[in-house]
This record gives C-alpha cells, sequence and structure tokens, in this order.
C-alpha cells in the first residue's frame, strides 16, 4: 500500500474521471475482496473501492458495508490499481494488485497498520522521514491558504473589501511559485475597491515584477492610475495591455478614451475613440463618445449658433443604429437634434 499526498490525490481524481467507462464484458474474470480501517481504528461504512485497471483504460467501483467489507466479482484478469476512498470521495489508500482468475484476490485497507509501518519505515530511512515531513508540510501550507483565499474571494464579493484584503494578506506568507501572483492579484484589487490607492499600486507592481506580461494587471494598474488622476501612468498601462493583448485592444484604447474625456483632454479622447472603432466597429458606446468628444471642439458662432466638427452628428446616428435603445438613446438624439436645428453650413448639402 502506499500513502497518497494531496498532489496524487487530485491528479488521481482527474484521470479517473476520464477514464471511467462502462465494465465490458470478459469470458474470463476474477475478483476482489477485502476490508476497510479507517485510522481510528473502526470500519469504514460506505467507503468507496475504486478499481481502475492499468494495462487498458477501465474503471470499476463498489461501496463496503457496515462492517467494512466489500467485494466485486467480474473484473478481467490484468494490473490494477485499487484505491480506498472515504465516502465522500477523498482518496485515502492504494494498492497495485494482479487480478486472476479464480477467488477474488484479497486486498485489506487497514490505514492504522498503514501507518505504523510507514512510520517505522520513516525512522530507518532519514532522508525519506525528511521528504515526507516536507510534503506534510506543503499539504498543510496548502490548505491554509486555500482556507484564507476562498474566504478572501467570499469577503470580495460581499463587497466588503477592507477584509477581504486582511484575509489575503494573511494567505500571502503561504502563496508560492505560481499562487503568489494570483494572491496578490486579489489583494491589489481588494485595496483598489477599497479606494487605499497607493497600496493598490505598489501591490499590482509586486505582480507584474513576477507577471510582467499580464495584460489584465496592466489594465488593473491602469484604473488605478486614473482614479488617482494620474493619467499619463494610466495611459501608458492601458497602452501597455493593448500590445500584450491584442484581441482585447479595443477594450484598452476604450479605457484611454475615456480617461482623457474625463480630463477634458478631446484630441487625445478622439484619437482613442478613433482607434476603438477601427479596432471594433460594432463598439456603440464608442461612436456615442466619439460624438461627445467632437462636440468638446464645438463653437460658438457671432449670431449664437453652434459649430461642431465634421463627423459629428454621423458619430451620434452611428450609435442609435447599433444600439437604438441604448442608454444614451435620449442623449444622442437630443444631440442630433440640436445640432440640425442650428445654422451650420458644414451640415447643409
Amino acid at each position: 500500500m502506499k500513502w497518497i499526498s494531496v498532489r496524487n490525490i487530485l491528479g488521481t481524481a482527474v484521470a479517473l474521471a476520464a477514464l471511467a467507462m462502462a465494465m465490458p464484458a470478459y469470458a474470463q474474470t476474477g475478483g476482489v475482496q477485502g476490508k476497510a480501517i479507517l485510522q481510528d481504528g473502526k470500519p469504514c461504512d460506505k467507503c468507496i473501492i475504486l478499481i481502475d485497471r492499468m494495462d487498458i483504460h477501465g474503471t470499476y467501483k463498489t461501496k463496503t458495508g457496515k462492517k467494512g467489507n466489500f467485494v466485486y466479482i467480474g473484473l478481467p484478469l490484468g494490473n490494477y490499481k485499487i484505491t480506498l476512498q472515504s465516502p465522500s470521495g477523498q482518496n485515502l489508500f492504494y494498492v497495485e494488485k494482479h487480478i486472476q482468475l479464480g477467488s477474488p484476490t484479497n486486498v485489506d485497507f487497514n490505514l492504522p497498520k498503514e501507518m505504523a509501518r510507514q512510520q517505522k519505515e520513516m525512522k530507518s530511512n532519514p532522508a525519506e522521514a525528511k521528504q515526507a515531513a516536507e510534503e506534510e508540510k506543503k499539504e498543510k501550507q496548502f490548505k491554509g491558504l486555500k482556507q484564507y483565499f476562498d474566504l478572501g474571494n467570499k469577503l470580495y464579493d460581499q463587497g466588503q473589501f477592507k477584509q477581504a484584503a486582511e484575509t489575503f494578506q494573511k494567505a500571502l506568507p503561504m502563496a508560492k511559485g505560481k499562487n503568489l501572483p494570483v494572491v496578490l492579484g486579489r489583494l491589489a484589487d481588494s485595496y483598489s475597491k477599497a479606494k487605499e490607492y497607493d497600496q493598490a499600486i505598489a501591490t499590482y507592481q509586486k505582480v507584474l515584477a513576477l507577471t510582467p506580461a499580464d495584460a489584465a494587471v496592466h489594465n488593473n494598474l491602469g484604473s488605478v492610475y486614473a482614479n488617482e488622476n494620474k493619467y499619463s501612468e494610466a495611459q501608458a498601462q492601458f497602452e501597455k495591455a493593448a500590445q500584450l493583448d491584442p484581441t482585447n485592444a479595443g477594450r484598452y484604447y476604450f479605457n484611454i478614451g475615456a480617461i482623457m474625456y474625463n480630463a477634458g483632454k478631446s484630441d487625445e479622447a478622439l484619437a482613442a475613440f478613433k482607434k476603438v472603432i477601427s479596432l471594433d466597429p460594432q463598439n456603440a458606446e464608442a461612436y456615442y463618445l466619439e460624438g461627445q468628444a467632437l462636440m468638446a471642439k464645438a463653437t460658438m458662432t457671432s449670431d449664437g449658433k453652434v459649430k461642431a466638427p465634421d463627423g459629428t452628428i454621423e458619430a451620434f446616428q452611428k450609435y442609435l443604429k447599433l444600439d437604438p435603445n441604448g442608454p444614451n438613446a435620449a442623449a444622442a438624439k437630443q444631440m442630433i437634434a440640436t445640432l440640425k436645428g442650428q445654422v451650420s453650413t458644414q451640415y447643409k448639402k
């Protein structure tokens, strides 16, 4: 029998799900029988016995009775990996056996006995004992990390952003390897939502130090800079995101247009929205904001008429064509009516 680590448990679960299939019919068969005793010394009722054929694909399943006994008859002859699972499906132990023709092969799962045997082996082999201790430590860290990470996400979804940030902070010392930028990213998101922008910027920068090619992080950092009215820094982050993720470049250029429009920089906003339209001609909101950016450049004539730049009406009309009942439909119609009601020779044929 062999102890199953967390990694093996996860890997086995995926593999078994993929290999599950109906039992083929064979003329010559064997079987397996045994008893399952849990770590507390009590028989396991309703433990799952997973019987996975190793030489060809095939998975079979049975359950233990109240006294921990199990039996499965009708297995094709061959080599098998027989796994003991808890009633909830957690892998506990496995053993590899060759199933022969005739009487069922006996396979007992005695967890207390197996644990005692493994502890004895580890005492006689310090290197193996050290490795087992390290794996156990990693397993505990993973469980603690997952617990804090799940709680942090729950608090975040509930809008408790400061509490979420505190929880992700607790998860941070346990995060290693690929988990580290994930936890840092959620921590930065929480800081951002809590409007702790300095903390958010510093944390997003730590994420980018680990994953510099993550377009989403550049976009999120750009949004925080925008909230801080640091428009040039925000624009740089959005442009970097567009370079890294060309498929969604229109989204990032839209963000540039939005911050520039809010900053009163109509030329930069107009250039950005035109870029969005060139990448995504069906983006109705981009046409509406293009029209608004053009209106920001409108002038008043000496007789009190509004003279808007070429293309202003057309931008609002395109918006209405793409989204006739959109949230800005009434405003677009009013803008068109106002512009057409003014004496502006550039719109007269």
